[in-house]
């Protein structure tokens, strides 16, 4: 009896025993209904829509893949993979060969080069641009040793820049090379392979570097100046510029218009240039279609007399 007693004891103290806790109540700290998500802009994406509307449409909208890629963007790829590998090295407290780095350049344009790459210039062959390449790390490699030129802050690195404070304007990039002077001092590193050098007023208008800055003086509030590198490395020159706070509030504004013209359009016309030659979408381009062959003459046949009568009977 003591055993049942105890028994109905426990049984009582089981069914007073206090209900377990309730699941930890959900905190929504925004309505799900309203976020929306806004297209990530680049420099590329964006002068692909002002040289033509139509590449733009191909190439962001209807994401029509292509395989194939130019000589000169081929080129300027294995540049600066080199240029990377030299300042990784340097960062490293490495200083690498000439003949290394040359060395790394031809194992990757040969792992690399395929039937794919396409020379427009079809009086230069791909050895005449291999042998550019040579020359531009070459160059390059003579003037600025030691590499001591500062502390190089990051390689390909990734920024990114709203230019409106709900967010709505949003561009990303990457920096070829950021570097720190000291006292508050940074420059925004870009190499180029191009066969032209422009003036000082067409490079005042680059829009890339600029929001570049941007980006680089939000990320460092100690910046008191940045400047903004730009090494032609064909010839062998650097240009070195900066940005007034006009100038950057102009390309600011620019480049909202430009996405606000962007996301409005209804069509996307093709725009003929000098660059169309370069241009992946030509195949499938209304500028460049092939015309439609004329129609063969349908023979006229003339009825004799005797057939003319026949008719009337």
């Amino acid at each position: 009896m003591r055993a049942t007693g105890a028994r109905f004891r426990g049984a009582s103290e089981m069914r007073r025993a206090p209900p377990a806790a309730p699941p930890p109540r959900r905190v929504v700290y925004f309505d799900r209904l309203e976020v929306k998500r806004v297209p990530v802009y680049s420099h590329s994406r964006l002068s692909s829509y002002e040289k033509c509307p139509l590449q733009y449409r191909y190439r962001y909208l209807d994401r029509i893949k292509r395989d194939t890629k130019s000589i000169e963007a081929f080129l300027g790829n294995r540049v600066h993979e080199v240029l990377e590998t030299l300042y990784r090295d340097r960062m490293a407290s490495r200083i690498a060969s000439l003949d290394e780095l040359l060395a790394r350049y031809h194992r990757r344009w040969d792992e690399e080069f395929s039937e794919k790459i396409t020379i427009v210039r079809t009086e230069l062959t791909a050895d005449h641009y291999r042998r550019a390449g040579v020359e531009c790390v070459t160059k390059y490699y003579r003037r600025h040793h030691p590499f001591d030129d500062g502390t190089t802050l990051g390689l390909e690195d990734q920024i990114t820049v709203s230019l409106d404070e709900g967010g709505r304007y949003q561009l990303k990039g990457y920096i070829d090379r950021l570097v720190r002077q000291g006292g508050g001092v940074y420059e925004i590193h870009d190499y180029k392979t191009s066969n032209s050098l422009p003036s000082d007023a067409v490079l005042r208008k680059d829009r890339q570097l600029t929001l570049y800055r941007m980006a680089v003086e939000k990320r460092f509030p100690d910046a008191r100046e940045i400047r903004l590198v730009w090494h032609y490395l064909v010839f062998d020159r650097t240009l070195t510029s900066d940005r007034t706070p006009h100038e950057i509030e102009q390309h600011r504004r620019q480049t909202m218009r430009l996405i606000d013209t962007i996301e409005g359009a209804k069509a996307f016309p093709p725009r003929e240039s000098a660059l169309c030659g370069w241009c992946e979408y030509r195949d499938i381009c209304p500028v460049f279609a092939a015309p439609e062959p004329p129609s063969e003459p349908k023979p006229v046949h003339w009825l004799d007399k005797a057939e003319q009568i026949s008719l009337f009977k």
